[in-house]
């Protein structure tokens, strides 16, 4: 009887020695000598031959069990936890451990919330291919863990030795490839589980009927981008608040180019919202608003002495005041806007934040004040469509976009040659399309 219940239950307790595992990885790390590291290494890819393992085990041998469907996700997400040791160990950095675990409490999140509306979240190729990925770079991330030599290393672990020293030696680019590789099948996969989530809750509100479930998705999309374009507000006020003004910048620049990406989805796939719009205007507020201006407020004036931190909370608030009008005047989609769009406006703010010359104190506030006045004044700019067909600015757009990016790159700690002429570049790209009213009517003149 025993024996019958210990086979019928097999890949239950095979699911189950994977959180064994990693409870002993845990008990043996952080490691400081080559013998510890090779147990570790060892015991970890037993851990992950056991995921492929148990449920192997329970399809071949029908094991199926409403036990395992429980016990087998959650010896994965303990699997996750394996990142912690890294981190402790510093094999990896702090951000994509953080991640790498969010995406997993968000699938669990999102599988509740499938449960309770009795929809079922299946792993998907995504899924798959992100735990292929990632089992093994942790495994070759734990050989990456630099430690000294172990006297009484066993001769029958020699070849896992070799492959450690060929492992430590790598140059840093390669484990980094590795990381942010890792990091995008997870972000893939998150993405496509939340696709294959609301689709189903749009399927059932549909009643079955496909094609409006897919309208209801579609629908989706550009609010998402948006909402990720509000998301990149808050973090550049939270990053200004801390002192981080290059991170800050970077969140505004990602910003500009999500707001001018979640109109063309709308109108691409035909699916416009009063919500759509109503969230629009919020993201805008937040993060060509509220970001650009605690940006300001944050920024040390001390050419005013005393009162430079008085100064750069009065500019800040006055360039909040002005863009909050800007988009309470904003009529509508029409071939011209009238004031200097947001979006310009804290591109302008926050490339002269970052760039070594203009960020001098004189310089940033005349630029503030400046970006602030032309929001709220009459004249007239083009939308990007009539802009396109000016050849000034078609000429202008890919080495706007490449200036863009490589400023990207600069805000987030990648060293750049030139830095401060591409950032400058970036700049009066900008001013390009900021002064171009000023030079339509030199020109009519």
């Amino acid at each position: 009887m025993s024996v019958g219940i210990l086979n019928h239950n097999l890949a239950n307790l095979i699911s189950f020695s994977r959180i064994i595992g990693v409870g002993c990885v845990f008990w043996l790390t952080p490691f400081s000598d080559q013998l510890t590291q090779a147990w570790v290494i060892i015991i970890y890819t037993l851990i992950c031959a056991t995921d492929f393992l148990d449920g192997w085990v329970a399809r071949r041998y029908n094991m199926v069990s409403d036990l395992g469907k429980i016990l087998d996700p959650l010896a994965d997400k303990i699997l996750v936890l394996v990142f912690l040791p890294l981190l402790s160990m510093q094999a990896i950095s702090a951000f994509p451990v953080f991640v790498i675990l969010s995406r997993e409490f968000a699938v669990m999140a999102l599988r509740v919330f499938s449960a309770k509306d009795n929809l079922i979240l299946a792993a998907g190729i995504s899924g798959k291919l992100k735990t292929a990925i990632t089992l093994p770079i942790c495994g070759i991330l734990l050989g990456r863990v630099v430690v000294a030599p172990s006297a009484d290393y066993p001769s029958l672990l020699t070849p896992l030795l070799m492959l450690q020293n060929w492992v430590v030696a790598w140059p840093s680019w390669i484990f980094e490839t590795l990381i942010w590789g890792m990091v995008g099948v997870t972000v893939w996969s998150f993405i496509d589980y939340c696709v294959q989530f609301f689709y189903q809750r749009a399927l059932q509100k549909a009643k079955g009927d496909p094609e409006q479930a897919k309208h209801h998705l579609k629908a989706f999309i550009p609010n998402s981008i948006t909402f990720l374009n509000l998301s990149m507000g808050l973090l550049a006020i939270f990053f200004s608040l801390v002192g981080q003004t290059h991170f800050a910048v970077g969140f505004i620049l990602i910003g500009i180019v999500l707001d001018s990406l979640d109109g063309r989805f709308a109108r691409l796939l035909g699916v416009f919202s009063s919500f759509g719009e109503a969230l629009d205007s919020q993201a805008d507020l937040v993060t060509f608003g509220m970001g650009p201006a605690v940006l300001i407020a944050c920024t040390d004036l001390p050419l005013f002495g005393p009162l430079g931190a008085w100064v750069s909370l009065l500019l800040g608030l006055f360039y909040y005041g002005c863009t909050h009008y800007r988009l309470h005047r904003f009529g509508g989609h029409s071939d011209y806007f009238t004031g200097l769009p947001s979006p310009a406006g804290a591109g302008l703010v926050a490339v002269a934040a970052i760039s070594t010359q203009l960020s001098q104190p004189w310089y940033f506030a005349g630029i503030s004040v400046l970006a602030s006045v032309l929001m709220v004044s009459r004249f007239a700019y083009p939308h990007n469509r009539i802009a396109n067909q000016k050849w000034i600015f078609r000429m202008s757009r890919i080495p706007s976009f490449i200036c863009w990016l490589l400023s990207l790159l600069f805000c987030f700690n990648v060293p750049l040659l030139y830095a401060d002429i591409i950032i400058n570049a970036l700049f009066a790209l900008t001013c390009l399309y900021v002064f171009s009213p000023l030079w339509n009517r030199v020109r009519l003149n």
